[in-house]
C-alpha cells in the first residue's frame, strides 16, 4: 500500500515516482497494447476557486483503439485538455496536474486500481473521447 509506512491516517496527493511503479515494463504493456480494445488517460489534478482549493481529482478520458497507441492517445490528451480548459472558464480559476497516466485498458478499470491505491482520491469525469465534438 502506498502510505502504509505513514503513521497519520490522511492520505497526502500522488506523486510522480509512484506513477512510474504503475507503468508496466515495455514488454508486459506491449503485449497489453497489442490485445486491449480502449485506451485510457488520465491526469490527477488539483481544483481552486476562490473558496476552496480540492487535491486528487481524477479526469479520465477513454477511446477506443482505432490507428496507433500513439494517435489515439493523443487524442484521448487533446479531449483531456479542451475539458480542462472549459473547466477552468466556468469553475476554477486555477487547475494544477500532479500527474499524468495512461493505459491500454478501460477508465473504470484504471480508476479503480488508483483508487485501491490513494482512498482520498475523487472522480471528476470519465469523457468519451470518440464522440465527436
Amino acid at each position: 500500500m502506498l502510505f502504509a509506512d505513514r503513521k497519520d491516517t490522511m492520505p497526502c496527493h500522488f506523486s510522480n515516482a509512484y506513477f512510474r511503479k504503475l507503468i508496466h515494463d515495455a514488454d508486459t504493456t506491449s503485449k497489453v497494447i497489442r490485445f486491449s480494445t480502449k485506451i485510457c488517460t488520465c491526469q490527477i489534478l488539483i481544483l481552486q476557486s476562490n473558496y476552496r482549493r480540492q487535491k486528487n481529482f481524477a479526469l479520465l478520458a477513454e477511446r477506443t483503439k482505432r490507428k496507433s497507441f500513439a494517435a489515439d492517445l493523443s487524442f484521448a490528451n487533446h479531449v483531456i485538455e479542451r475539458e480542462k480548459r472549459r473547466m477552468q472558464s466556468l469553475f476554477y480559476d486555477k487547475l494544477e496536474v500532479l500527474a499524468t497516466i495512461a493505459d491500454a485498458t478501460d477508465c473504470k478499470s484504471l480508476y479503480k486500481k488508483l483508487k485501491i491505491e490513494n482512498k482520498s482520491l475523487y472522480l471528476y469525469d470519465i469523457l468519451d473521447a470518440d464522440i465527436k465534438r
